[in-house]
Order: C-alpha cells, then structure tokens, then sequence
C-alpha cells in the first residue's frame, strides 16, 4: 500500500486560538505532552500500574527520543483522525486523562523537527506509522517495515533534535521533573514510569512526605471536590512547596506561590509541603499555569484561603517546638561555659558568688548553700565562702538535668547552681529576663534579634550566651553606676566568648 498524505486540520478554531498563545516554557514541558498521551490511554484503557517507558539517545549520528506504552494502539482510522482533528480531542469530557485539547502531537516541534508514530493496534498483527515534520500542513501514513511492533501499543519517536534540547534532557533532570510532574499519580500507583539512557535505566518514584501531615476535610463543590494533602515539616534550610494538582494526577503548578494571592506566609515559609489537588482547574498548554476562568479557580482560590489561617498556626507550632528543642540542647552548653567562666571569675572576687546576700541582687543570682549552724558564726555565716564545687559543677562533668518543673529552685538541696535557657511563654518587649525563682534565663524569641540569628545554631549559642550574661550581671549589681555595670559586662562576654565551642 502506498503512502498515504494527510491533510493536518483544525477541529476547533476557537480552542486552537486559546493555546497558540500558550507556548512551552522548557522542554520538558513539551517532553510531558507526550508522556501525558501514554498515561491518557492507560486510564481510557483502564490499565493499571503499566509502565511508560521514555528513551533519552542524545549521542551520535541521529539522536532521537521516544516514548513508548503498551496500550491499545491506533488503527490507520484514528491515526488519521488523530491529524484531521487538531486542538479537538474525544478526552474533552473525561475528567481522568489531560489530552482534552488534541495538542500533544504539535508539541515535538518544541523538541526537534520531526515525529513519527509508530503504532499497532490491539487485535492487529499490522504496524502503521504516522509522519510529521515541522512547518508542514501534511502527514504521512503508511505501514512500517522497519520497526514493527510485537504488541499492541504505540512509540513515538522524536528526532533531528534541537542542540539545545540534547542540553537540557539529561536522563537526570527528566527524572527530577516527571517526579514532580508526575508525583500524585505515581503515589497512586496509576503507571510507572522508566527513563532510559544508554545503558543506565532509572524508574521514577514518587517523593515520600516528611512532617506531620494536617487533617484537613476536603471541600465538595460543582466542580468537584478540592482535597489538600499538606504536610508541616520543621525548618531545617530545605526549600519545601506546595504543588497544585489537576486531572489525572498531574502537576499543574509546581509552587502555590506562584499565584500572587498565596505568594506569602505560610506558603513561602520552606515549611510546608504537599498538594493540593482539583480536577476542576483548567491548564495552560505549556501545564506551567492555571487559567484563571470565572468559575472553578475562585471556588480553589477560596477553599486554599480558608484553610490558610490553620496552616500557619501548624507552621508556627512546629517551629516553636523546634526552637524548644534547640533551646533546651543549647542550654547544656551554656551551662558548661558559665560553669567554666564563674570559676574565673571567682578568682576575682566576683559578686556572683558571693555569700553575703539575704535579698535578691545582694549575693548572687543563685545562693550559695550555707554551712550548717554548728559550723557558722552566730550571724547564721560561714567563716570562709563555700567550696566552688558547692555552686558549680565540674566543667568536664555532664550537668544533672531533671523534668520536674521546680528542679531549677535555687532553694532546693543539691539543686544545680546555673540557670536554664528557655523560651518566653509570656514575651514582652525586652529579648529576655530572669525568673529567680526558677533560675531560668527566658528569652523572647519573637524579637528581631533572636529570628536574625535563629537559623544559624553557632550566632544563635552566642546571643543566649550573651543573654544570659546581661541577666546575671543585671540582677548581681542592682546598684552599680553604668560604667561599673559595662565593665562587668564586657568581663563576663570576654570569657564566655572565649569559652564558646567554635562548632556545636
């Protein structure tokens, strides 16, 4: 039989005029067209779990790419329809595939100048294949001799590729992409999909979700149903995004941020992650863009918007609890170098460890057990201060820690003699303050100060450090003139500076 010219034709102007002007942004855009084909016939076939296998050969005389599936074929007739009905598909109403606008075929122009579908239909023992160049009007169809296929299904093959494209489809970066494209769907176990590359083969496997997952309902609507699966993760400098989810389980966005009206917190807070997901939204051709129509995007618009407030409370508890931890680990430092810097500056007859104060502010900012009564003089005092080791553990010994909430009580027997660090749960305007009772330093960590450094544990280790320092040379000289209370300050920071763990 000899080869057959089809005429290219446009089955609905209207639809060929809305996506002309929607060109690819990358070529992996153009790449997922056709993966998008393969998946679409899975779904109408209602195969599960097949496999989409893409084959990347960018290096010799004729590079090519070819994206294969073993799904029902195409017969001669809807090859050509297939050509005669451009930007008019029968997936228009099929809310499980993504080929609804009949484009997939023009993308390869994107990607080089010439496609070729090689395709064999399901109870057909006859191989067709179906030629298009780039800036021609015309199709060809005809039988292949050379690469017939045993099983039904369809190739299509992509060649005299662009050099820019053999830059940018590395076997690596379309794996990366086609997981986040193609994540929900593949989570779902819908298909598989293997990228190959000379003789290194990788499957794309779905990301697995860190964090604590929210629980929230999903929202019905006439457009069907918006479900969030969001995940809270702590800070930890990893960039996290939530991705916007349409028909058949493909990203049509990869960061929500990306809309001016969830550009901000929590959404760009690196904390949150996941997909949200409405079949409902339609897609730019190049799947980089909703299409903000009148209808299903305010219904998304407004079901992200209510539950924004619940995210952002998850977000900040998460974080809080992290600090918490981070705090709680940082203050058995600092304990270690206070430990260190008070025996200094016992030497120096520093008043912190002085035994003499019955009010706060007189003595020490933690007391200092006193010898029993047969021992003192009949003012209740002891002839010579307490041993060092009676307020400060060995610097190279592990400091006693306890949860009991009173366990910091200066009062209480064989209690340890430096203060904790902790956060405010009562912050006020100042960056911290000492409850005495407690020996607990509080620091305020929504001021300014503590988010500038909160992020980078070694400044963080030397603002508490430096806190802590204020408070005990505060509360200890209650009376001094502020050139006596600077000189002690900078006493203190010079040897806990010194003290400080260059790593933590």
């Amino acid at each position: 039989m000899p080869a057959e010219k089809v005429r290219l034709r446009i089955g609905n102007l209207a639809k060929a005029v809305l996506v002309s002007g929607q060109a690819y942004q990358d070529p992996k855009d153009a790449l997922n067209e056709f993966v998008s084909n393969a998946a679409d016939e899975y779904v109408q076939a209602e195969l599960r779990g097949e496999r989409i296998r893409v084959i990347l050969r960018r290096k010799g005389r004729y590079p090519l790419i070819a994206i294969d599936d073993g799904g029902r074929g195409m017969s001669p007739e809807r090859l050509r329809t297939v050509a005669r009905s451009l930007f008019e598909s029968s997936k228009a109403n099929d809310i499980r595939t993504l080929g609804e606008k009949a484009i997939g075929i023009l993308a390869f122009q994107q990607l080089g100048g010439r496609c070729e579908l090689v395709s064999r239909a399901d109870g057909s023992s006859e191989t067709w294949v179906l030629r298009l160049e780039r800036g021609k009007a015309t199709a060809v169809l005809e039988r292949e001799r050379r690469r017939l296929r045993q099983v039904p299904g369809t190739t299509a093959y992509l060649s005299d590729l662009d050099p820019d494209v053999l830059r940018v489809l590395t076997q690596r970066k379309v794996v990366d992409y086609l997981r986040a494209r193609r994540g929900p769907a593949l989570a779902n176990g819908d298909y598989e999909i293997e990228v190959i590359e000379g003789r290194s083969s990788e499957l794309v496997l779905p990301e697995k979700p860190d964090g604590v997952r929210l629980a929230i309902h999903p929202r019905h609507t006439l457009w069907g149903r918006i479900e969030f699966s969001l995940y809270v993760a702590p800070p930890d400098g990893r960039r996290r995004r939530v991705a916007v989810v349409g028909r058949a389980g493909t990203t049509v966005m990869d960061d929500l941020c990306e809309l001016d009206e969830f550009a901000g917190y929590p959404w760009n807070s690196d904390q949150v992650h996941g997909q949200v997901i409405f079949a409902g939204l339609q897609q730019t051709a190049g799947r980089r863009a909703v299409i903000r129509d009148r209808e299903a995007f305010p219904l998304f618009a407004d079901a992200v918007k209510a539950v924004e407030d619940a995210v952002a409370h998850a977000v900040q508890r998460v974080a809080r609890e992290v600090d918490a931890q981070t705090a709680d680990r940082l203050s058995d430092v600092i304990r270690r170098v206070f430990g260190r810097v008070l025996k200094e500056l016992a030497d120096l007859e520093n008043p912190m460890r002085s035994a003499g104060g019955t009010e706060p502010g007189e003595g020490g900012l933690l007391e200092p057990q006193l010898s029993p009564p047969d021992q003192s003089h009949g003012n209740g005092a002891s002839d010579e201060a307490p041993e060092l080791t009676e307020l400060i553990p060995p610097p190279t010994d592990p400091v006693r820690r306890t949860d009991e909430p009173d366990s910091a009580r200066p009062d209480r027997a064989g209690s340890n003699r430096l203060p904790s660090v902790a956060p405010d749960p009562q912050p006020g305007e100042a960056r911290s303050r000492f409850d005495p009772e407690l020996g607990i330093v509080f620091f305020n960590d929504v001021h300014s100060d503590y988010l500038m450094v909160k992020d980078a544990e070694p400044l963080l280790l030397d603002y508490l450090a430096t806190l802590v320092a204020k408070e005990y040379v505060v509360y200890n000289n209650p009376r001094a003139p502020a050139d006596e209370l600077g000189e002690e300050m900078v006493r203190m920071l010079v040897r806990v500076r010194r003290h400080l763990p260059k790593r933590i």
